[in-house]
């Protein structure tokens, strides 16, 4: 997702939504307050939920509810999808921010049979179910391989996975099956240790958050449905000192990379604390939280706060593009008319030689992170060309360039309102088609995708007729076209990616902390198998903000040689899973912290966070090629294909 940090600008949110819920089984005692054995059991279960966090309203998802197997969870089994047939879909009332949901119980159902007695002699007599929410991007209506559920019925414990709550359904042939009749000593359900009691025949809906579970047996039950994995953590009532206390806290638990990035959180709290101790206002309290922010290395670590916008960032002098060559020089690359740059001479292709009386390159290099950090250098001169010469309107730069001829020229600048910049830099995904495509003159189809966050319930149909149009009109091969695109749903990634494997392929296992001071496997990620196949060559275009779900495309694509990886630097590096990881804090201040270590299945290493995807063809950044009309990284992924042949 993910992937949303910068998408809400520039807060580009990550969004690579794993839900596996993993849950171990059971054994013995009783439970009390029963209602007979004989009532008829529920037949209509309804519903309501609500979703707090800010980056799924974003998306333009279809949503469904479902009645779902829970086996995979108890058994622990993350390859478990119930089959269309197994599973049974509720009407739905509003959208996936909150909404309601009525769902009718089968006579018959079809999920998997549990024991939870201990006695290996008996077979397995009853199904578990939850009802549950998802986002349907495959376009079936059904939960099918690559799509989870979002919001479950059952309370997932974020750390532990453990189930702590809620309610689940469970369906027996004869009285008598055993069931976990509350949550034993370990606080956790499915577990060990739990006391176990009789369940009637039918349905029953048992609300896990008695003690010992109640069973619920009217002709009709009310069952919400929970955001327990990703709920907003919201510390915006707090004092600053609390909230910050509460964000250190969690971050030091959950953030994914502190031994890859050698994070010093204790060095970090002796820095940030005291900066927070004399904050009066929400201004000086949001500047402490973004240099915290900047201390950790990671692009997925966003902090969007109005008064910093307003005080530093909406101030500029038309200068709307900068761009660092391969020797170091910051060259302008557009320059609006009627602005002070315009004004005071300078025009696109001019290279800044000093800002304020600093060479302009340690002046980039020293521009603090006031909206998000970055992961890699090329990231974080990406947004920093974007942020150096913004300041407070009325405030003054002085700035020294070198003109086409050589010579060096200075002025004084005051800055006007101006935010074109961040605009350019951060704004790319806020117009034009998800999806767009055609063939090029050299007889190469050309696909660009924007991102994997927007329009995703219809993206995946897009994308595949588009490639099939492209198929049909005789492409020699395809270019994938992934430059800034800041991620999204990576199951959405993997579909798409999908279309040029021959089967399933494992891309990477998922991490998360295990509230223990570990971190424990929570899940994979795989391409899908998606139609129409295409066999023929293929070329992906990586940029710095290439990140998130589009870092992990293009190292899917860069499996098994499928794809030539193309791009001026390799992609942003930034791939942490952030569902999990959303805060409001004090005045307002939005801010997203990674809680998912994406490793190698076969190694264990981390994947991509920090380098990125290198391009197999790397394309100079030469003064020259950043000014030219022509797209030079577009040519070089044209010539690899035809030179390829």
């Amino acid at each position: 997702m993910t992937a949303l940090i910068r998408r809400s600008l520039p807060l580009l949110l990550a969004f690579v939504i794993l839900i596996a819920m993993a849950l171990p089984a059971g054994a013995s005692s009783s439970a009390q307050g029963l209602q007979p054995f004989g009532a008829a059991g529920p037949e209509t279960i309804t519903g309501t939920f609500t979703t707090t966090n800010p980056i799924y309203p974003t998306i333009g998802a279809v949503i469904g509810v479902v009645l779902y197997d829970f086996a995979g969870q108890i058994q622990d089994d993350y390859n478990f999808v119930p089959p269309p047939d197994a599973q049974t879909l509720g009407a739905v009332e509003g959208d996936i921010a909150s909404g309601s949901y009525t769902l009718t119980l089968p006579d018959d159902p079809q999920g998997t049979l549990l024991d939870f007695d201990g006695d290996a002699s008996t077979p397995p007599g009853v199904q578990v179910f939850v009802t549950g929410m998802y986002i349907d991007f495959l376009g079936d209506e059904y939960v099918n391989r690559g799509e989870s559920l979002l919001n479950p019925s059952a309370n997932i414990q974020p750390m532990t996975y453990h189930v702590v709550g809620g309610h689940v359904l469970a369906w027996a042939a004869q009285d008598g099956e055993q069931f976990p009749a509350g949550l034993g000593a370990d606080g956790a359900a499915f577990t060990a240790d739990d006391p176990l009691m009789d369940l009637p025949a039918g349905w029953s809906v048992i609300d896990l958050d008695t003690d010992p579970f109640t069973l619920l047996r009217d002709e009709t039950v009310d069952v919400p449905l929970l955001e327990t994995l990703g709920a907003l953590n919201d510390y915006s009532a707090l004092s600053y000192m609390e909230a910050w206390q509460r964000l250190l806290e969690r971050t030091r638990i959950t953030y994914p990379f502190t031994d890859e990035k050698n994070i010093d959180f204790d060095a970090i709290e002796a820095e940030i604390t005291p900066l927070v101790e004399v904050a009066v206002n929400n201004l000086d309290f949001h500047l402490a939280i973004a240099r915290f922010g900047e201390l950790i290395p990671d692009t997925h670590i966003g902090y969007a706060s109005l008064p910093v916008m307003q005080n530093f960032l909406l101030g500029g002098v038309g200068i709307d593009h900068l761009a660092v060559t391969d020797d170091g020089e910051v060259v302008v690359l557009d320059v609006l008319k009627n602005m002070p740059a315009a004004t005071a001479g300078i025009v696109a292709g001019d290279v800044l030689v000093k800002v304020d009386g600093v060479p302009a390159l340690q002046a980039m290099d020293e521009t603090p992170m006031l909206i998000t950090s970055a992961s890699t250098l090329h990231g974080r001169r990406f947004i920093q060309a974007a942020t150096m010469l913004q300041g407070a309107i009325g405030s003054t730069v002085q700035l020294s360039w070198q003109n086409e001829d050589g010579t060096v020229e200075s002025a004084t600048l005051t800055r006007v309102p101006d935010a074109s910049s961040l605009l350019t830099a951060f704004g790319g995904s806020l117009s034009g088609p998800v999806i767009d495509s055609e063939m090029l003159p050299s007889g190469i189809g050309y696909i660009s995708v924007k991102g994997f966050a927007e329009e995703v319930s219809t993206a995946n149909a897009q994308f595949t007729d588009q490639l099939q149009a492209l198929v049909d009109e005789g492409a020699k091969g395809i270019i994938l076209d992934v430059r800034d695109n800041g991620g999204g749903l990576v199951n959405l990634a993997m579909a798409e990616a999908g279309h040029f494997f021959p089967d399933y392929e494992l891309i990477m296992d998922f991490y998360y902390a295990d509230g223990e001071g570990g971190f424990a496997y929570r899940g994979f990620v795989e391409t899908l198998v998606e139609t129409p196949g295409y066999d023929g060559p293929v070329a992906v275009l990586v940029n710095e903000m290439t990140g998130s779900a589009g870092d992990m495309f293009a190292y899917a694509m860069s499996q098994s040689d499928r794809a030539i990886i193309v791009g001026h630097t390799p992609s942003g590096g930034f791939t942490g899973e952030v569902s999990d990881g959303q805060y409001t804090l004090p005045g307002g201040l939005q801010m997203q912290i990674p809680t998912g270590r994406p490793v190698n299945p076969g190694t264990g290493d981390t994947l991509i966070e920090g380098t990125g995807v290198v391009p197999d063809v790397r394309v100079p950044l030469t003064r020259e090629g950043l000014l030219s009309p022509e797209d030079e990284v577009l040519q070089a992924a044209e010539d690899a294909i035809l030179n390829a042949q």
